[in-house]
């Protein structure tokens, strides 16, 4: 536990500590990323499969998001050994906000190790009990809950059944539930996945792309007075700051280096910015991030056309799969607003698959891991 008036480099410096000991009483072979980047890059590299959730660039904005929240936070990632080898990372976050601590993955749940393909199945089991015990080490010596923890959609094999991690969970006490994913399958050709969008969609992307001038910003004609443009129709449609400036320029960085790029829509006759949508990218996957778009023009196809140009440009890319985001059910708990529902309506209207993603919180019964050998 933070002792009070602690300051904030004696906070890092005890959590520090308590991994180091919960590496050492689990047997987990992991080295902390700040110290094996490079290791970090290696295995990144070498998945079959790359998450924007693990993009390091992402990981850097959401920590320094939370920070502009008022968060202390220490990036507690791991690259995972066996054999002497980098097999995997680990994306942790050790975090206080009002006094409270917790264990996250960049502030959200808590995501499995990301591991190498073609590990065997007796590595695998192994490196997820030693998961298991290091994350109960941390909570048991911080005395704070297990955190909710999360399956993610894996949409290059979505059928495989449940996972080493979550069959370990679910042994363990956890209790599974589930919310739903949308994305676009790539692969096909563009007449093919536009076939796929909602029907009514068809015609105002089409008015969308004929009354807009959109443009795509990626690394080569992106620059900060196009950016502060975005940042400032944001400010304005929110009507006021959700963000410090510090995260805004996390995201900016992201596009020169090449993981995200920016759709703008401007007025054909004054070349007035009226809406934008920023999308990043890995290796594998799209992201759909933010977008802002003029309040006076609410009824014109707007985000429609950002949607049809940023699929375009993520096939271009030879991008695998674009995730749009959650979809939410009215029969949920805790139920969605209004607005979730109808922001989910219009992001299915774009998707070709749904796919679940599985969350496991911990009851105070199955707070501590049961033996699961």
């Amino acid at each position: 536990m933070n002792k009070p008036n602690s300051s904030l480099e004696d906070i890092q410096e005890a959590w520090r500590s308590c991994v180091a000991k919960a590496l050492q009483t689990s047997e987990l072979d992991g080295r902390a990323f700040s110290n094996h980047a490079v290791e970090w890059g290696q295995v990144w590299n070498e998945l079959s499969y790359q998450p924007n959730a693990y993009q390091r660039q992402m990981v850097d904005y959401q920590h320094e998001y939370h920070r502009g929240a008022g968060w202390v936070l220490l990036d507690a990632s791991l690259t995972l050994h066996h054999d002497r080898k980098p097999i995997g990372v680990w994306l942790l976050t050790l975090g206080c906000y009002e006094g409270k601590t917790t264990l996250s993955s960049a502030g959200a749940a808590l995501l499995p190790p990301l591991l190498l393909p073609d590990l065997a199945n007796k590595t695998v089991k192994s490196i997820g009990t030693k998961a298991l015990a290091f994350i109960q080490s941390i909570c048991s010596t911080l005395q704070i809950p297990m955190p909710l923890m999360e399956w993610p959609v894996t949409p290059a094999a979505p059928n495989t059944g449940l996972s080493e991690w979550q069959q370990q969970l679910l042994r363990s006490g956890a209790l599974p539930s589930i919310r739903y994913e949308l994305y676009v399958d790539l692969q096909p050709e563009m007449a093919q996945i536009r076939n796929g969008f909602r029907k009514s969609y068809k015609p105002l992307i089409s008015k969308g792309l004929e009354l807009f001038s959109l443009e795509v910003l990626d690394k080569e004609r992106i620059n900060r007075a196009l950016w502060s443009e975005f940042k400032n129709l944001h400010f304005e449609v929110a009507g006021r700051r959700t963000r410090v400036d510090s995260s805004w320029d996390r995201q900016y960085e992201m596009i020169p280096n090449g993981t995200a790029f920016l759709v703008t829509v401007r007025d054909r006759g004054t070349s007035r910015l009226v809406g934008a949508g920023f999308f990043q990218c890995t290796r594998d996957e799209g992201l759909y991030s933010v977008a802002a778009y003029d309040r006076n023009l609410f009824d014109k196809p707007i985000g429609h056309a950002v949607q049809q140009v940023a699929i375009e440009r993520m096939k271009s890319l030879g991008l695998k799969w674009y995730r749009i985001g959650e979809r939410r059910y009215t029969q949920q708990v805790p139920p969605p607003s209004a607005k979730e529902i109808s922001i989910g309506e219009f992001k299915h209207g774009f998707a070709s698959h749904e796919f679940v993603r599985f969350e496991y919180r911990w009851t105070p019964e199955s707070n501590s891991l049961r033996s699961i050998d």
